[in-house]
């Protein structure tokens, strides 16, 4: 199908009217970072419905439901217009179709398309349809670890030689836990390929020994490649040292020394190139270099010889690299191998048993994890004993199928792809950007999409597309950005190469020119010796000082920046800013240090959330409910708020028995303790012992949510902590507790113990839960992980601990992985020593390109998030220690770094930069020599260099606290004196003047304040007390004093109020802007119920026919037209007297924080429209009239709040009343 012309002045550039347009074939879109893909797209979705296409007809896969909601988004705005453009009644009519279809279109991620495709052919692979999706990880380990643990039980009673074998070469000194881990990962690793069994049992293939070492083809394919690549390197750096050594006379010397070295080197090359293993094993194994460099007295000649001998340093440390190949002799090696491979043979077979018996024990409980939906899925589309081919069915339903992400997906996934794609034509319509390829965790392939790249550019069954214009940052960041990865990305590290179709294009034209300020800055923090350590504790300290006062610089001085959405300059604002880290590690510092500067910062992914003091006590606590004898945690939660001993009380304790555990010992001493009430111990003791008692018997027999409530209603430990610094953060982290705990509940697990169990677990495997963010500023500097701003975009960016050494853990294991190349690992021998294969010597080179490739990609996404401004953060012991590092490049010649200066596995970020940087003119101004530089890149890019000592840091420090706090008055500015008995006095009579605010709460919620509007008679069970005891007092706080209703008197329905909660959840998401008849309606409400796991006794007990009269009803039609224009469940707080709230309050001044969410309300230009639903059913005791006009305080709390935010008059007021179908008008 040809391509319609362009119009002059479109909008899209030829590349991406090509994306939206070219058809008949597979296409591979390679969008570079802020090359606007989704947009791309979206619009190429538009314009299939234009050509008559429905949108239920399009498979559209998103990498997360994010993105899948997004998507749909922005085609419905599309269709909105698109509708309002049409000419054609016909068009319009098909349009509106779309809209109708579009909630159930199939714009998702792969996992809810896999999902779909079993619901529909489950009986094809024999399954049971009422099968429950296992999406917590969690659960999942622990149904791995109890079915590994079961294998483990009988393989140590079938006594199998190969089995203690494989435990005595894999195990540690204190557990088999390494062969657990090793197997569960092999196990990992296979699920990722669309024949997991076949790969496992090809694992031992690569250990055949019966040839030749240079025959095999793990040698010829990974490591003569490596040896060629080092050895060329060596010789020609060497070659170049020699060069530069024979033009001074003064280093004949020198000279001579490194002719001699350079001969060596070329007959290692040769027996390298020639397949001479012995020869090179020799060769490798015979010293080549001199021990002693000439040494020269005179400063003029060391400084000629200094960068010659550095160079030769390089080249030493090279061969000593080079000889980690071959570690043995090649017969030795031969040996390893044979003896290996029945290592390897038993991990493929207890891999395979335990996949088998992880799978058969899922069935059983009714589960599939997200990689059964994929193996299912792909077993389903090969079937092909069905009547009905599904892969036929699907590859005719669907008229294209696009792929977001691309560069991300696995073997597996691209399998069920290509099975639901056409062939011929190709309909597969790829988009994505290998250079943003992050997820190896997750076992995504990058090499999938470069296979394609290179293959279409010269086959004709597909075709590529690059997209290289950034319409997102400014020309300094995409040159800066471009100069550093033309020098450190290829096929060799970064796996793909940064050349003309890669590089970033300048595609914003609303950016100003060019101005200093705009020019990406390099920080970095100079730590000159030791003794500076007592300025910070860490270096990450010294560098979050340095971006906090740059940030407070930046503020104070209104540097301006371009806003996108007005398009007009403004002074930089706290939200503008983004801190990208490479990891979590530093954010608990960056909250701690920037509360100092009185910068407000953001975090929702702050590591240690099991780690903060709250959440320990409260988990201590469940420990010691379900068994009191540990005293680690029972003296936690005595020492805690929760008991509150002294640590003389825990003394005393103590003392009562010693040799017995603590608990006991406290039994002891309340059974021997005094009488004596008035005895604090002695009370504390008594009032905790009856409260474990009660706990642990009400912890038989209900949920863990719901002894948390209970321990949390009867300690009010939540309260304590919000009245703590930090207190809503703590209090945040409590109520997560709770919302994990109802997680569980949902699991295949349940109890006391399997919950703690379940929390272990989590925390054992470094699945910490994220901390739960407490209150959005709105105006606020954002921190996140380099991972987590992908797709994102600032515009400031700081990219902080930029010299953090990456992160090779990987390679430290006794065994390696990799998806292609299988396994390699290190042999015990009988004297316990451990010796490489040669398949781990290979596997080592390759992880280690992927590792380093993967971390360079990392650093692409960093630099590629910056709109406007790019600073990158790091620290060196000094000036020299950087220079010397960055001045190892310094004789290459050619554009890209030698391959050898970029695969250094202890290396960093700024590290590989400063590489890059030192070839820039402008560098040259900052060290000595720098005329020895071969290769300077004349680039248009700019930068600038700065350095800061501690003390300057500290001294900055000083001066912006000096700004921030106003010094306190002294004894000599003080207007009057007292003598100390008056002052005393004073005190001792002293009362307070708001002691009534002292008995409610500052914060109080709609729900709770809506009761003071109520009919008194209706609020007895929830009335004040004023003159209660102080034992009893609630304060000024509407609560419920009710007793808990018996369990003999308990129904098995279900609560109305979590009825009314999942009512509002649909009326929150459904689609405004339809015009559904009714099956179209309940087919979303269907859709709706499945991906928010409703289960079926919940949506039993939703009113349907009150959801489809509000959808018929005028108001919400009403909506449908200013769709754009509605706003729904919007939370909002505001102040107001206490006094208005509370009667006879006397304090005139004390203000209450109110908090509630707004059902929704309409915001037109000069007015609003306010409307709240309610679920309330109609009975004898609470009338239609008594329902309305006990919510009408609250909905004038509402209205009142909407008035003082939106500043326009609120005209209109509804009161959905859904059970009696009716709107009444406030």
């Amino acid at each position: 199908m040809s391509i319609p012309k362009k119009p002059e002045g479109f909008m899209f550039t030829d590349d991406q009217w090509q994306a939206i347009f070219e058809t008949d074939h597979h296409l591979l879109v390679s969008a570079s970072a802020g090359s606007g893909k989704t947009r791309i797209l979206v619009q190429r979705v538009i314009e299939k419905l234009k050509n008559g296409v429905n949108i239920d007809e399009l498979l559209v896969v998103t990498f997360t439901e994010a993105a899948a909601r997004e998507m749909k988004q922005r085609i419905e705005t599309e269709l909105h217009k698109t509708i309002q453009q049409a000419r054609s009644e016909a068009m319009i009519q098909h349009f509106r179709k779309q809209l109708t279809l579009l909630p159930m279109a199939q714009i998702s991620t792969l996992h809810s398309f896999c999902l779909k495709v079993i619901r529909r052919y489950y009986y094809l692979v024999e399954l049971d349809p009422g099968f429950r999706l296992l999406t917590d990880e969690t659960e999942a380990l622990l149904i791995q670890e109890d079915v590994w643990n079961e294998l483990m039980e009988e393989e140590y009673d079938a006594s199998r030689p190969e089995f203690f074998q494989l435990l005595q070469n894999f195990s540690s000194d204190r557990s088999d836990e390494p062969v657990t881990e090793m197997i569960l990962r092999v196990f990992q690793f296979s699920r990722a390929n669309p024949q997991p069994d076949v790969w496992l049992r090809k694992l031992s293939q690569a250990y055949e020994s019966g040839q030749s070492i240079a025959d095999l083809p793990i040698y010829q394919s990974i490591i003569k490649p490596a040896l060629v690549e080092l050895i060329t390197t060596m010789v020609n750096r060497l070659q170049r040292a020699m060069q530069q050594s024979e033009v001074e006379a003064l280093l004949e010397k020198a000279y001579q020394l490194l002719a001699a070295e350079f001969e060596q080197l070329v007959a290692l090359k040769e027996a390298i190139l020639s397949d001479q293993i012995d020869d090179m094993y020799v060769r490798l194994t015979t010293p080549i270099f001199a021990k002693r460099y000439p040494s020269y007295r005179k400063e003029e000649v060391k400084i000629l010889s200094e960068p010659i001998k550095r160079i030769r340093d390089e080249v030493k440390s090279q061969f000593d690299t080079m000889k980690e190949y071959f570690p043995y002799d090649p017969k030795v090696m031969g040996d390893l191998m044979r003896q290996s491979q029945p290592l390897v043979k038993e991990i493929s077979r207890l891999t395979e048993l335990f996949a088998e018996r992880f799978q058969q024990r899922k069935l059983e409980k009714g589960l599939l994890d997200f990689n059964d939906l994929e193996h299912w899925t792909l077993a389903i589309l090969t079937n092909e004993q069905a009547d009905v081919s599904p892969q036929t069915f699907y590859r005719q339903h669907f008229s294209e199928v696009l792929v977001d992400e691309y560069q991300d997906i696995n073997r597996l996934q691209q399998a069920i792809l290509e099975r639901v794609a056409q062939a011929n034509p190709g309909n597969l319509f790829m988009v994505g950007d290998v250079k943003q390829s992050i997820y190896s965790f997750r076992l995504a392939d990058p090499t999938l999409f470069i296979d394609k790249y290179d293959h279409y550019r010269q086959h004709q069954d597909g075709e590529k597309i690059d997209l290289r214009e950034n319409f997102r940052s400014r020309e300094e960041v995409l040159s800066f950005t471009n100069f550093i990865f033309e020098q450190l990305m290829d096929r060799k590290v970064g796996q793909i190469d940064y050349q003309d179709e890669a590089k970033l294009v300048a595609g914003a034209t609303y950016y100003e020119d060019q101005s200093e300020f705009f020019e990406p800055e390099i920080l970095l923090y100079e730590k000159e010796n030791e003794e500076e350590l007592a300025f910070f504790d860490t270096k990450a300290e010294g560098e979050i000082h340095l971006v906090a006062q740059k940030i407070c610089q930046l503020l104070n001085n209104q540097q301006t920046i371009l806003d996108r959405k007005s398009m007009t300059m403004r002074p930089i604002r706290y939200a503008d800013i983004v801190l990208l880290t490479p990891t979590r590690g530093n954010h608990l510092k960056m909250v701690d240090i920037f509360k100092e500067y009185e910068l407000p910062l953001e975090l929702n992914d702050a590591q240690n959330y099991f780690q903060t003091t709250e959440i320990q006590v409260i988990l201590s606590l469940l420990q010691i409910i379900d068994n009191p004898l540990q005293d680690i945690p029972f003296v936690s939660v005595l020492r805690s708020p929760i008991v509150g001993l002294t640590e003389d009380q825990l003394v005393t304790l103590r003392l009562a028995k010693r040799d017995v555990t603590f608990y006991q010992a406290f039994q002891v001493y309340l059974k021997n303790g005094t009488d004596d009430v008035n005895d604090p111990l002695q009370r504390k003791v008594q009032k905790f012992a009856n409260q474990l008692e009660r706990w642990r018997k009400v912890a038989r027999k209900v949920a863990v949510a719901d002894l948390l409530w209970l321990i949390y209603d009867e300690t009010a430990y939540p309260d304590f902590m919000l009245g703590l610094p930090s207190g809503k953060q703590r209090y945040a982290n409590l109520m997560a507790l709770v919302s994990r705990a109802e997680d569980y509940e949902k699991t295949s697990f349940r109890g006391l113990y399997q919950f703690i169990r379940f929390v272990e677990k989590m925390r054992e495997k470094d699945k910490d839960l994220v901390e739960p963010v407490a209150e959005m500023t709105g105006d606020a500097v954002r921190v996140m992980t380099i991972h987590a701003s992908k797709g994102l975009e600032f515009p400031v960016v700081f990219l902080m601990d930029a010299t953090k050494e990456l992160n090779m853990q990987d390679l430290r294991k006794n065994y390696l992985l990799d998806e292609n190349e299988g396994i390699g690992i290190q042999y015990l021998s009988s004297q316990r020593v451990h010796y490489a294969t040669l398949p781990f010597v290979a596997l080592k080179q390759v992880k280690l390109r992927k590792l380093l490739s993967e971390e360079m990609r990392k650093l692409y996404v960093a630099l590629t998030r910056a709109e406007q401004k790019l600073y990158l953060v790091g620290s060196y012991k000094n000036k020299q220690e950087a220079y010397k590092k960055w001045l190892t490049v310094q004789y290459e010649e050619e554009q890209f770094l030698d391959e050898a200066s970029r695969l250094v596995s202890k290396t960093s970020l700024m590290d590989w930069i400063g590489k890059t940087l030192v070839r820039h003119p402008k560098m040259q101004q900052y060290f000595e020599h720098a005329e020895s530089i071969v290769k300077t890149i004349d680039h248009p890019a700019k930068f600038a260099l700065h350095w800061y000592t501690a003390e300057e840091i500290l001294e900055q420090r000083s001066t912006w606290f000096a700004q921030l706090h106003v010094t306190h008055p002294t004894l000599e500015t003080a207007k009057e004196y007292e003598t100390i008995p008056t002052v005393l006095q004073r005190r001792l009579d002293f009362q307070y003047p708001h002691q009534k605010a002292t008995m409610t709460t500052s914060y109080q919620s709609v729900s709770e304040i809506k009761r003071l509007y109520q009919d008194p008679d209706d609020m007895e069970d929830n009335r004040y007390d004023w003159f209660a005891s102080q034992e009893d007092k609630k304060g000024y706080r509407l609560v419920n004093q009710g007793l808990a209703v018996p369990e003999f008197m308990k129904t098995k329905r279900l609560d109305p109020t979590f009825i009314g909660q999942a009512t509002h959840r649909i009326l929150q998401h459904l689609p405004l802007a339809t015009d559904w008849e009714r099956v179209a309606f309940d087919a979303w409400l269907e859709e709706f119920y499945l991906h928010q796991g409703f289960p079926d006794d919940l949506i039993a007990a939703i009113d349907h026919e009150a959801l489809w009269w509000f959808y018929e009803s005028d108001l919400r039609k009403m909506m449908s037209l200013h769709a754009d224009c509605v706003q729904r469940e919007q939370p909002f707080s505001m102040l107001r007297q206490a006094k208005t709230i509370y009667h006879n309050f006397g304090d005139d001044d004390a203000e209450v924080l109110i908090h509630g969410i707004i059902d929704g309300y309409i915001e037109f230009e000069d007015e609003v429209i306010l409307y709240d639903f309610k679920t309330d059913h109609i009975s004898a005791a609470k009338t239609e009239e008594a329902l309305i006009d006990s919510y009408r305080g609250q909905l004038m709390l509402y209205k009142e709040a909407l008035q003082n935010a939106l500043k326009k008059p609120v005209e209109s007021v509804y009161l959905i009343l859904l059970s009696q179908k009716k709107m009444v008008t406030l």
